[in-house]
């Protein structure tokens, strides 16, 4: 089966990660392309070897060419276009954050299970060879009791454009949490297989932070710091895990290019248990052709993705209101 894909948003994550995944997947291929702009959806569609370029997204809905919608809009228009895709039938993945707030995530879920189609988050952090063996690992027991993670993610305003969409706050819906940390968020309670439930937070300024700081308490107990920030680019990508009876430290774990390492240090010494291969977006889209081929859930799902919204929400209630906050268990 051959997964024919579709994108509605031509910047520049779709142009630098997701129309190369897709063409480097062998069960999948580019169908259709749409923008505001027809004459930058035809010359995006030339360059990937996409079939069709449209500038009305109901219309690409509407081909029956394209079996998956990958969301690469701003993050403002995520709920309208992942609705329209999934109420036309469409398996849709979309680009993180999922939505905007809870309402809209939860409504993008629903409508999944009323189609009966898959819905993804795009977590790519989750598809690195570094965090499957990481979560084995802590899963396994090899660090003892787990209390204490950290890790951070900062791409920087030299790599991703921040005077388009990304200044207006409808479209944005925040600063660099929703940008970047989310995928700390979801990556801390992916690696140790539990829910964040209370967290505490700080930001450089209201509004579109440059910098975010959070603690969060994980349901079993462990305590992680995640952090974001824009204001540098080719920062340190690295996370840790601790326990009890050893450490996991991830070199480049918070990046999607490929050859990032994971170490695991114990009273035996330090071991490595795995080093990525693949780009991240690489790996993602070939995990969500290989679900959708086969009728399965993704490693990432809409759920997923509807439980980093709760938890950033709590986060920014908790920086704007200088207080822990309880996050809605979903």
């Amino acid at each position: 089966m051959t997964v024919r894909w579709g994108i509605i948003g031509i910047g520049k994550v779709a142009d630098i990660a997701i129309a190369p995944a897709i063409g480097a997947d062998d069960k999948g291929s580019l169908a259709a392309v749409c923008s505001r702009s027809l004459d930058r959806a035809t010359a995006f569609a030339a360059k990937h070897g996409a079939t069709a370029a449209y500038e009305d997204y109901a219309q690409m809905l509407a081909d029956p060419d394209v079996d998956v919608v990958y969301i690469a809009s701003p993050n403002g228009l995520h709920a309208e276009h992942g609705l329209a895709a999934l109420k036309s039938g469409k398996h849709v993945l979309v680009d993180k954050p999922l939505a905007l707030d809870i309402a809209e995530a939860r409504s993008m879920v629903d409508a999944a299970a009323d189609a009966d189609v898959l819905l993804g988050t795009g977590f790519h952090l989750r598809h690195k060879a570094t965090a499957r063996a990481a979560r084995d690992a802590i899963a396994a027991g090899r660090l003892g009791g787990v209390f204490y993670a950290e890790m951070a993610c900062g791409a920087g305003k030299g790599l991703y454009p921040y005077d388009t969409w990304r200044a207006d706050p409808a479209l944005s819906g925040g600063g660099t949490l929703l940008h970047q940390g989310v995928h700390a968020v979801d990556l801390v309670a992916y690696l140790c297989d539990q829910p964040v439930v209370e967290v505490t937070a700080m930001f450089d300024k209201p509004g579109a932070e440059d910098v975010f700081v959070g603690s969060c308490r994980l349901a079993d107990g462990t305590l992680a710091n995640i952090a974001s920030h824009s204001l540098r680019m080719g920062t340190r990508p690295d996370w840790t895990v601790f326990g009890t009876g050893g450490w996991l430290d991830a070199r480049g774990g918070t990046s999607p290019a490929p050859d990032d390492t994971l170490d695991l240090h114990d009273d035996e010494g330090t071991s490595r248990l795995a080093t990525s291969t693949s780009p991240a977006y690489v790996t993602e889209v070939a995990d969500f052709s290989a679900a959708v081929a086969s009728a399965t859930e993704p490693i990432a799902s809409g759920v997923d993705g509807l439980r980093a919204v709760a938890v950033a929400d709590a986060l920014y209630r908790a920086a704007d209101e200088r207080r822990s906050v309880t996050v809605e268990i979903l």
